[in-house]
């Protein structure tokens, strides 16, 4: 898996690519830390470049979701397809990361979170 990070004003962005190499789950667990570490007050996760996503990195998603969640930070995913979201509804809700469909509505969300939270 490659991941690509971009440093936006409010979020730290992620782009996921290939989840086929053997090393994706230590390069996510890795780019989700510095994520962390960035001071950032969300974490968005852009899948569009993702073929299949493997429930074993859905795993990793949501356990950082609800690391992040304790300390008020949203993760969001984008752009999901449809296998993934037939992965996501395996899980129980209240454990899985919201997903909205572009970066435009995650800022959006991430904006209602904040509110809701201050």
């Amino acid at each position: 898996m490659e991941v690509y990070r971009e440093i936006l004003p409010e979020s730290y962005l992620l782009i996921l690519t290939d989840d086929s190499q053997p090393t994706a789950r230590a390069q996510l667990s890795y780019a989700l830390r510095r994520a962390i570490r960035s001071g950032k007050p969300s974490i968005w996760i852009d899948c569009s470049h993702l073929r299949n996503l493997s429930f074993s990195t859905l795993r990793l998603l949501v356990r950082y979701y609800q690391r992040l969640r304790e300390r008020q930070i949203p993760l969001v995913l984008c752009h999901l397809g449809d296998s993934a979201h037939q992965l996501l509804a395996r899980l129980p809700t209240s454990s899985c990361p919201p997903v909205v469909p572009s970066l435009l509505d995650a800022e959006r969300y991430c904006r209602s979170q904040h509110v809701l939270v201050h």
